[in-house]
């Protein structure tokens, strides 16, 4: 039976998606500032706009019950679904008013795009926009990353007790890292800002070296960091990592994507100086051998497909570019139109596989994660020594992620769910694609990268592709970042308020 959202309910949760939307007014305070540093006086007015209109938006949605109004787990997820697609559309506004965009759906897009941290994008002449919106997008990255409610949790913007609690697990992070959730948020932007300034710090000095001016290299190198430890795909120009040119960059931005790909569990486990927990650890073992056997299928698909003459150069474009399917960075250093003719079969589908796959749970990262592919993996060895085990015997598994869990029918269903409805979503996308004219495999490629929530492009994704298209991005860069279960509550309790009104007319 649907349960649908009555009116006090409603009101508590336009307070809190209100009160993380006014978060991002905040957050326009840092290109603003850019801005009037660069004396960029036109997106400067388009800042002062976009925080009007984010505090005025937030500000009139926290109207609609008290401060620290109670909300259940259900009115979380609700609270977590409209608060990214509110955010969105909030975070879109300068980016519209900047005269890079064909409209204001495509902005939209590059918004949601920014704050799910897919990183697929719409913008026209990227090469000559605005420091102060580089800024922007890449700030999305950062707050996106982390997540809206971690954002303001960090802040402290009136969520409290169990109502913080519900809204962090609804955001798709389901363990406490600390005992308070408060103290688990900001020990994630601990550690998030520690990456950020050590990456901002080296990369700084690489493009220095390289020659680039120093105000402009460590705008470059924030950037780069903030996109690569956030597992985003924005870069501050068209050709994307390919821009740099340096292996050096390459270490040190795979070095960040991998972090990225991390649990913050583990992140507080080797903070602790526990070295232990990332051999034993299911979810890892799980991630290292997924790569390692990707790895090898895009070695062998670059060496027949012969478009790199030395192993050093298939090692390097071949290692990049797994890493940051496999994270969801969506970094790359080859054209759009390399995928195809540069990689072949092989590697191609060994891309779209890491994509699909994913990084670790509780991360900057998405796709189905490494965690699920090794609960199906020892759930078949499981049902494979119950088939073969003499009848009387009891046959139990357990697995170790931060401690010893029993693996049980409920943990499989789960992961066998999620597997399933991302899988159905990147067929289903490609399908859409396909339908539209483009080749089936760069259809699939594409949509897996805007499920996946990694920005790696065939080329589809451009200004000119059908609205359709772009509304059918849009919505699986959306699902695949709520991990499916906030948006059908959202939709669900749509249905069941629909339902109600109907019976009492």
């Amino acid at each position: 039976m649907w349960v649908g959202v009555r009116k006090r309910e409603l009101g508590a949760i336009a307070h809190y998606t209100g009160l993380l939307v006014a978060s991002l007014a905040l957050v326009m305070v840092v290109p603003l500032v850019t801005a009037l540093l660069s004396a960029e006086w036109d997106p400067a007015l388009d800042y002062a706009c976009g925080i009007g209109v984010a505090a005025a938006f937030g500000f009139l949605l926290a109207q609609g019950a008290p401060r620290g109004a109670h909300i259940n787990r259900r009115d979380a997820l609700i609270v977590t679904a409209l608060s990214w697609l509110a955010g969105s559309l909030v975070a879109a506004v300068p980016l519209a008013l900047s005269g890079h965009y064909g409209s204001f759906l495509d902005a939209f897009f590059d918004a949601i795009s920014g704050l799910t941290t897919s990183g697929l994008t719409l913008v026209q002449d990227l090469d000559h926009l605005a420091s102060a919106h580089n800024m922007w997008r890449h700030l999305l990255h950062l707050v996106g990353g982390q997540g809206i409610v971690v954002a303001a949790l960090s802040v402290a913007l009136g969520l409290r007790g169990g109502g913080a609690m519900s809204l962090y697990i609804a955001e798709g992070r389901d363990e406490r890292i600390m005992p308070n959730v408060m103290n688990t948020a900001r020990f994630i932007w601990f550690v998030t800002a520690i990456y950020v300034l050590a990456g901002t710090l080296v990369l700084s000095v690489v493009n220095a070296v390289a020659g680039m001016e120093i105000g402009r290299s460590v705008l470059h190198g924030f950037w780069a960091t903030v996109a690569c430890y956030d597992t985003g795909g924005f870069g501050p120009t068209s050709m994307n990592a390919l821009y740099y040119h340096s292996p050096v960059f390459e270490v040190v931005t795979m070095t960040l994507m991998l972090a990225g790909m991390l649990n913050f569990n583990l992140h507080a486990d080797l903070w602790r100086g526990d070295r232990t927990e990332i051999f034993k650890n299911l979810e890892a073992r799980a991630l290292a051998i997924n790569i390692a056997i990707l790895s090898v299928a895009v070695g062998l698909g670059l060496a027949v497909a012969g478009a790199y003459a030395t192993p050093a150069e298939v090692l390097r474009k071949g290692l990049y570019h797994l890493i940051s399917a496999n994270s969801g960075t969506g970094h790359q250093t080859v054209y759009a139109s390399q995928w195809a003719t540069g990689f072949g079969g092989l590697a191609f589908a060994a891309i779209i596989l890491a994509m699909a796959f994913g990084g670790m749970a509780s991360s900057t990262a998405g796709g189905i994660k490494a965690l699920r592919l090794g609960l199906i993996v020892k759930g078949v060895v499981l049902r494979i020594r119950e088939s073969i085990a003499p009848g009387s015997a009891v046959i139990r598994s357990t697995y170790h992620h931060l401690v010893d869990v029993p693996l049980t029918a409920d943990v499989l269903a789960n992961a066998l769910m999620l597997f399933t409805l991302y899988t159905v979503t990147y067929i289903s996308g490609a399908m859409i694609g396909a339908a539209y004219g483009y080749p089936a495999g760069d259809a699939l490629f594409e949509s897996v990268s805007a499920t996946a929530n990694v920005g790696l492009s065939t080329g589809i994704t451009a200004p000119g592709m059908p609205a359709g298209l772009k509304i059918v991005y849009i919505l699986q860069m959306w699902a695949g970042r709520l991990e499916f279960i906030a948006l059908f509550a959202l939709v669900a309790s749509v249905f069941a308020a629909a339902r109600r009104r109907r019976a009492g007319a």
